[in-house]
């Protein structure tokens, strides 16, 4: 499975021509794998090799310390840290080996700079002084990206100039940056029921990843359902995922990128090795809150009917959040039917009943 690679700068500042190469390319690339790479897209070494170290900063604190900033475990965005095995996000999965899987990680969410509805939560340690500056301009910066990405598509659809931009706005977005503590390669045996993050898509439309060079993360291809392994190239390299928002947005005709995090390629098959610690930033882009996720009015037809359920993104969000926190199941079955996400069922979420 190739993932293409594409220059960033000739859609932010190049020709027409240019810009609608980029424009389709990107949309081709996302159909046939889910994701693609990005280069020249404005974030340096210098600036990548700050983030990690905030990140590393901040996750080797104490757990006390950490535990300062709690993330309130509900079905709503995450705010502040939360702990190692909190998380599950193989809940999502129809598959029931994925379902029992654990998440070895830890995580800090940060949110819009002036949200009020679900306000970011900061560290106050004399330690992490300039990390809610630094992480609230990065944060900023993998904004202006991914609404410029946002109009690439709107020109390769040919649809209205700014209309998939204002399904972003205000924004809503979700930074991460997660920590997967070192671990025994024997403790990643499935038959233990462990992983560093299990099978699964995204909830937005896309999402922005940059990754230490630690390895592991793989993604599904698509053509033969075997998960490949994707190293960076280089430091400054960036992924973007495909995520469900716009797989509904297509009605089905542009799926999210299932992927997990699992032993690194180099380490697979070993005993008695121990797999470093890895650090990964996810920007989870997503639509407005009170943005339907229904299919857009150019996917649909009478021979390609709505495959999806109108629903807002904050209700697909709370929906999502119920699953992987193991809460009240009420909140995600419709008809007695508890629903859920992964590989190939990717068409089954929230369908129109």
């Amino acid at each position: 499975m190739s993932i293409p690679v594409l220059d960033y700068s000739h859609f932010s500042s190049g020709s027409r021509e240019q810009r609608e190469t980029f424009a389709h390319a990107l949309v081709e690339s996302f159909e046939k794998t889910g994701l693609c790479k990005l280069e020249y897209h404005g974030f340096d070494s210098k600036q990548l090799s700050e983030m990690f170290d905030w990140a590393r900063k901040f996750f080797d604190q104490p757990i006390d310390t950490k535990q300062k900033i709690p993330n309130d475990i509900g079905p709503k965005p995450m705010r502040g840290y939360t702990p190692w095995r909190v998380e599950e996000v193989g809940k999502l999965s129809f598959d029931n080996m994925v379902r029992s899987l654990k998440d070895s990680k830890e995580h800090f969410d940060q949110g819009p700079e002036h949200d009020t509805e679900f306000p970011n939560k900061w560290p106050s340690e004399p330690e992490l002084v300039g990390f809610q500056a630094f992480m609230t301009a990065f944060y900023q910066q993998c904004d202006e990206v991914c609404l410029t990405l946002m109009k690439a598509l709107e020109l390769a659809w040919g649809i209205s100039d700014g209309s998939l931009v204002a399904r972003c706005m205000p924004s809503a977005t979700d930074l991460r940056l997660t920590h997967y503590p070192t671990i025994a390669v024997e403790d990643m045996d499935q038959d233990k029921k462990t992983c560093r993050i299990a099978p699964h898509t995204d909830f937005g439309p896309i999402t922005l990843l940059f990754q230490d060079g630690t390895g592991g993360l793989e993604v599904e291809d698509r053509t033969t359902g075997i998960f490949v392994p994707v190293s960076p190239a280089i430091p400054t390299e960036m992924i973007v995922n495909v995520g469900d928002t716009l797989t509904r947005w297509t009605n089905g005709r542009i799926l999210g990128g299932v992927h997990q995090v699992t032993v690194p390629e180099a380490m697979k098959g070993a005993r008695g090795v121990t797999i470093p610690s890895r650090i990964s930033m996810a920007y989870l882009f997503k639509a407005g809150r009170e943005v339907s996720l229904g299919p857009l009015p150019s996917f649909v037809s009478a021979t390609n009917p709505a495959k999806f359920a109108d629903m807002t993104a904050l209700e697909y969000q709370r929906w999502r959040n119920s699953i992987i926190y193991s809460l009240d199941k009420e909140l995600y079955t419709q008809d007695g039917k508890e629903l859920g996400l992964a590989g190939a069922q990717v068409l089954q979420q929230a369908p129109v009943v």
